[in-house]
């Protein structure tokens, strides 16, 4: 099985959606686009740490940077391609496991004790 397995990778591991995707993760590395990913990322960890204290700090200028920074994400031709093969990559993975699996439990008998 294991060997069936290491011939699916390789296989999905020449697919152009795969290629494409690790292409455009390549793209985030971007310095501005990296930036921008980390601005995101700073300002979201800290709009989530503060919420413990939501009832003492207004977050309405926090929250209005994050939107700013994800408008600006929304703009950047860099992640968009990224999540555009992002998403086209994970369709085929989700085919595959439906190929794999399709009636694996209607066929493998995994009744147990009713508890």
């Amino acid at each position: 099985m294991n060997e069936i397995m290491n011939e699916l990778i390789e296989e999905i591991q020449k697919d152009s959606r795969y290629l494409s995707f690790k292409d455009k993760s390549k793209l985030l590395l971007k310095k501005e686009t990296n930036e921008l990913l980390e601005r995101y990322q700073e300002t979201l960890n800290e709009i989530n740490d503060s919420k413990k204290y939501e009832g003492y700090i207004d977050l309405t200028s926090k929250k209005e940077e994050l939107k700013e920074i994800k408008k600006q994400m929304t703009s950047n031709q860099d992640i968009q391609e990224y999540y555009q093969s992002y998403y086209e990559i994970n369709r085929l993975l989700d085919h595959v496991t439906q190929i794999i699996f399709k009636d694996i439990s209607q066929i493998l008998d995994t009744t147990g004790y009713k508890l």
